[in-house]
């Protein structure tokens, strides 16, 4: 009696390897001599840290829609030279508002327009559709393939690019705030009235959040090649 084959049901899993960043390196700020790693990623070529560049330092309680702000988080003096001998500085850069960040890049980067943050995060795997609205944005996990693997409150990244998004907080309404929690980022496009958009990656979320914020307000830079 002849047997019927036996049916083999092949079962392939597949693994995505996660996003790399391509080619990194180092550059020099010419106007302070501080060196920068960048990242290519995509076609786009963005600084892996944030921005330091501190020609003045103000108090927390100054807050400026249209002149240059320049803070450094828990620091409210007015000398640039004690600003940068703190450890938050050297860790986490400079808190900018949005009229000092539009300004802040040295020659050859610029600060990124939000429809290049929206390059980046498509390429990260963010949906078209997504990625134009108004607040968190779930998919692509942008906001975990960017933050740092260490440093948050809780939930650190992936870090998947190289970006290294740090938890520097911001200098909002009530003067300094959210440092270990969230690291906001300004886009060179405003947003109308006294606003700008910015970035969002927070502690308790995957996401990131794509929002408008007072111009006064002091978030953190990442310049990108020109």
């Amino acid at each position: 009696m002849r047997r019927k084959p036996i049916g083999w049901i092949i079962l392939l899993f597949i693994i995505i390897p996660p996003i790399q960043a391509q080619v990194s390196g180092e550059f020099m700020d010419q106007r302070d001599g501080r060196v920068y790693r960048w990242i290519e990623v995509g076609d786009q070529t963005w600084m892996a840290e944030n921005l330091a560049y501190l020609p003045s330092v103000n108090p927390v309680s100054d807050a400026l829609f249209d002149g240059e702000c320049y803070y450094v988080y828990e620091y409210s003096g007015s000398n640039s030279n004690e600003a940068k001998s703190t450890p938050y500085y050297e860790k986490y850069g400079v808190l900018y508002n949005w009229t000092a960040a539009n300004a802040a890049c040295p020659d050859g980067w610029h600060l990124p327009e939000d429809k290049e943050w929206i390059t980046f995060e498509t390429y990260l795997g963010m949906t078209d559709n997504d990625s134009g609205k108004r607040g968190w944005r779930e998919s692509g996990e942008t906001g975990a393939k960017i933050k740092s693997v260490e440093g948050w409150y809780t939930d650190n990244g992936r870090d998947e690019v190289g970006f290294n998004a740090l938890p520097g907080g911001c200098r909002g309404y009530g003067g300094y705030e959210s440092k270990g929690y969230c690291a906001y980022f300004w886009t060179a496009t405003p947003a109308g009235g006294d606003n700008g958009w910015r970035r969002g990656v927070c502690y308790d979320d995957d996401s990131s959040c794509r929002e408008e914020d007072r111009r006064y307000f002091g978030c953190s830079v990442r310049c990108i090649k020109d």
